[in-house]
């Protein structure tokens, strides 16, 4: 008797306990999840303050979920403050502390976390949302296009009046007098000789004439200078009257005459054109 009774209480005692088990499951406060819904494709901000060493984002890989950069520092005492901005990339979960370390690459202890869940569904709706964003536009009356447009024109035709109106044509640029042929630079130097008044100075000029002319006689102005002079040396046309001008100049006690130097000069004081007769005689 005591048996069944106490089995019949049993039962309706089990019935209640899995009741109040079942009710305590559904309406047992659960933990609140802090990770913040985020669109996919949308640059964030986040504030984080930490006191430890300099923080720098991760080196960037490609197919990363989140890219992270950091846009501010601000110094405070004892501690800095980052403004970071991410952009998730796929659905998930992250935590910005992974993506965060230090500049010298060692770690960020204490380092506060800060998830976020990139969702999708959210990035769907963001175009409607753009898109009902009211158009701001600027109406501006009163002929103000045309007034401006007028203006421009006025000041281009100011413009050109101020820098042709009234110009003065430039005076033609004075023709240059053509350069003394080579028989006019020797026509003096010659009248000098023959006059003994020739100096040092017309000496060495009368030397740089005559090689100059020779070296053109050879086809040699391309050549150095040491090179032309071998030449002009070994010439037939050129040889003898070179040794005769070069010992009158640099030895004093030289047998040359200046006469035969002025025999030398004499042809070449003529110009192409002119006739041979023309060229002066040797004193």
């Amino acid at each position: 008797m005591n048996l069944a009774f106490s089995q019949r209480l049993t039962r309706p005692a089990l019935l209640a306990l899995g009741a109040v088990v079942l009710l305590a499951i559904c309406f047992w406060p659960r933990s609140k999840d802090d990770s913040l819904n985020v669109p996919l494709g949308v640059e964030q901000a986040a504030i984080v303050t930490y006191s430890g060493p300099p923080v720098a984002v991760m080196p960037y890989k490609w197919g990363v979920a989140v890219n992270v950069r950091i846009a501010k520092v601000t110094e405070r005492p004892g501690t800095r403050i980052y403004d970071v901005r991410y952009l998730v990339n796929r659905p998930g979960t992250f935590d910005l502390k992974d993506y965060l370390t230090a500049e010298d690459g060692g770690r960020l202890d204490g380092l506060p976390s800060f998830k976020f869940h990139g969702d999708p569904k959210l990035s769907k709706h963001l175009d409607a949302r753009i898109q009902e964003t009211e158009e701001a536009g600027v109406s501006v009356g009163g002929y103000y296009y045309l007034t401006l447009g007028t203006l421009g024109v006025l000041w281009i035709v100011w413009l050109l009046a101020l820098i042709f109106y009234g110009r003065t044509k430039p005076a033609p640029s004075a023709i240059a007098p053509p350069e003394p042929t080579l028989a006019e630079l020797l026509r003096p130097l010659l009248a000098q000789l023959e006059a003994g008044t020739l100096d040092a100075a017309a000496k060495a000029k009368l030397e740089m004439l005559l090689l100059r002319r020779w070296r053109e006689e050879l086809a040699l102005t391309a050549a150095p200078m040491d090179t032309a002079l071998d030449a002009i040396s070994r010439s037939e046309k050129t040889g003898q009257p070179l040794r005769q001008l070069q010992h009158w100049l640099h030895h004093p006690a030289s047998p040359v005459r200046r006469e035969e130097i002025a025999a030398v000069i004499a042809p070449y004081t003529v110009e192409a054109h002119e006739p041979q007769a023309e060229a002066a005689t040797p004193a």
